[in-house]
């Protein structure tokens, strides 16, 4: 069920992303009277296709939904029609004899789409609101001085230097932020009785992005692990929990006379006792119930392990949730400011990728992007879009990357062209086309090859 959703949510996505992408182009060039022969989504054979009329844009889709483009006119389509009229009457309507200004801005329209796209997804998740985890720490170990963290009830990270932060997604961004950058990295925590907390943290910013793992980790801040009471919140059908009696509601006091304080201790218990008899004391309004359990054998990583079928009561985790949200307008304003701040970040965190800065493993491939998109989807709409916000950012950053073959690769041929008057030399394109593909295609097998030792 998982990888059938992971492929729907790749596939809706790459439908979305795509399309706004090559809608882009298709605009701007309509804009200018550029005539679009075809508007096509996918690649290989044609599963769908649609024309208006004889000299309007034929729409089509691909069979294979992973890219898409837009074929604009161009002049030396028009010779093997008429090589005698002098000049020919649809020669304005061809992208190659456009201002080198328009062609720049054709081509600028499918990344700068994108940008757009993610600004509209985040106005709907900061107006919608999204839930997260708020950032409370177990301890920070790199810090100075050292702190006595037992004395403080849920220390909370609020604010990373001068940026206020309510979920650990945006301690994330901005301890990563500050390390590309090289700045000094500065956690302001408080706790529930409001006692404030400023956390110099030492770190090695040139080191850290090459580590492998979560970046908080690298850097040492621990999350305070939730520990959830010893409450049955869900039992699956046909368990041994459902066979034994146990309903959801219950408090777990004792097995074999062992008083239970924590679903870690009922867990641990349950998974060293496979196909073994064990007694429970449960609370079940308020009066006291004995059952028997006998847990069933599971293999996990070749080890066997008690299995009960029961889930916990997850009603604590809402004293450490938080749901961010937004005026329609100051959605606007914030998505803008969010999508400014991950687009100079990727841009960055490329950089530091190609110049060996940082820890390649972190490029992700399609399969990983499939079980992101997956997850997404599967905890609902706003988190889908969340996704899909920032994946709309990375293709249009990567689209502006000056690498030929790409939309920024033809923008760099261009800014060439206004400098000095006159296009590139097409040999000279025509050789950077081909570096161009050897660059793309190296980083694409070394997606395909992290997502590889990722899964396997």
């Amino acid at each position: 069920m998982e990888i059938i959703q992971s492929i729907i949510g790749f596939f809706i996505a790459i439908g979305i992303l795509v399309t706004f992408h090559e809608y882009g182009h298709f605009y701007i060039a309509r804009l200018f009277n550029v005539r679009v022969l075809n508007f096509s989504i996918g690649f290989g054979k044609t599963i769908y296709k649609k024309k208006f009329n004889d000299h309007d844009t034929e729409y089509s889709i691909g069979l294979i939904p992973l890219g898409g483009y837009v074929k604009m006119l161009e002049s030396s389509e028009l010779k093997e029609v008429s090589a005698s009229v002098t000049p020919h009457p649809d020669l304005k309507y061809c992208f190659d004899k456009q201002s080198v200004y328009k062609k720049f801005l054709i081509v600028a329209a499918g990344p700068v789409f994108n940008l757009i796209l993610a600004v509209i997804f985040f106005t709907f998740v900061h107006f919608s609101g999204i839930t997260g985890m708020k950032p409370i720490v177990s301890s920070i170990n790199n810090s100075s001085p050292t702190i006595n963290y037992d004395l403080f009830k849920n220390l909370e990270i609020y604010k990373v230097n001068d940026v206020e932060t309510k979920r650990w997604q945006d301690v994330r961004i901005q301890v990563l932020d500050k390390i590309i950058d090289k700045e000094e990295l500065i956690l302001h925590l408080k706790d529930d009785d409001g006692r404030e907390l400023t956390v110099p943290i030492n770190i090695d910013n040139e080191t850290v992005l090459n580590e492998d793992g979560d970046i908080l980790t690298n850097i040492g801040i621990v999350p305070k692990k939730l520990e959830f009471p010893p409450i049955i919140g869900s039992i699956e059908n046909n368990t041994p929990a459902h066979l034994s009696g146990l309903e959801p509601g219950d408090i777990i006091k004792k097995v074999n006379d062992i008083e239970i304080i924590t679903w870690s201790d009922w867990t641990n218990i349950i998974k060293s006792n496979p196909d073994n008899i064990l007694q429970l004391s449960v609370i079940r309004f308020n009066k006291e119930y004995d059952l028997i359990l006998v847990p069933a054998s599971k293999v996990i990583n070749g080890e066997t392990l008690g299995y009960a079928g029961v889930s916990p009561d997850r009603k604590v985790l809402e004293n450490y949730r938080v749901k961010v949200k937004y005026s329609f307008v100051n959605s606007i304003h914030q998505s803008i400011l969010l999508t400014y701040h991950y687009s100079i970040l990727t841009f960055k965190m490329i950089y530091k990728l190609f110049t060996g800065q940082a820890n390649v493993n972190n490029i992700s491939g399609p399969f990983s992007i499939a079980e992101f998109t997956g997850k997404s989807l599967s905890m609902g709409i706003v988190y889908f879009a969340y996704i899909l916000a920032i994946l709309s950012i990375s293709l249009g950053v990567l689209n502006l990357l000056p690498i030929p073959v790409l939309d920024g690769g033809h923008l760099l041929f261009y800014l060439f062209e206004m400098l000095i008057g006159r296009p590139v030399p097409e040999n000279i394109q025509h050789i950077g086309q081909q570096i161009g593909i050897i660059i793309l295609f190296g980083i694409m097998i070394l997606a395909f090859y992290n997502d590889f030792l990722r899964i396997f």
